[in-house]
């Protein structure tokens, strides 16, 4: 017979001392090292491949052209993106918890 009673686990929270905190995520400490690594690679090659596109658009006459234009001021954001976002969204992705505070 199959009862309908609740089972309490123990179940580690990001913040015990907050009720509405989420659940933390345990992962083997390999599989976060490779995911930060794995992770750092994929910022570093956004940033830099974008910063690469802005400085030839940059110094090469041929290439300012109001299209070019469009096409660097997307590296520019994307450039901003990789390094203002992505680190932040990747300790979230590999902690599971959000331990940069309510200001950040």
């Amino acid at each position: 017979m199959i009862s309908n009673e609740t089972q309490t686990e123990n179940v580690l929270l990001c913040y015990p001392l907050r009720l509405d905190s989420c659940p933390k995520l345990l992962r083997l400490t390999v599989v976060k090292v490779a995911m930060y690594v794995l992770m750092v690679l994929m910022i570093l090659t956004t940033v830099f491949g974008n910063l690469l596109i802005i400085i030839s658009i940059s110094h090469f006459k041929q290439l300012q052209s109001p299209t070019h234009l469009i096409v660097r001021s997307l590296a520019v954001s994307d450039c901003l993106l990789g390094s203002l976002v992505m680190p932040y969204s990747m300790v979230r992705s590999v902690e599971g918890c959000w331990y940069l505070g309510d200001v950040v």
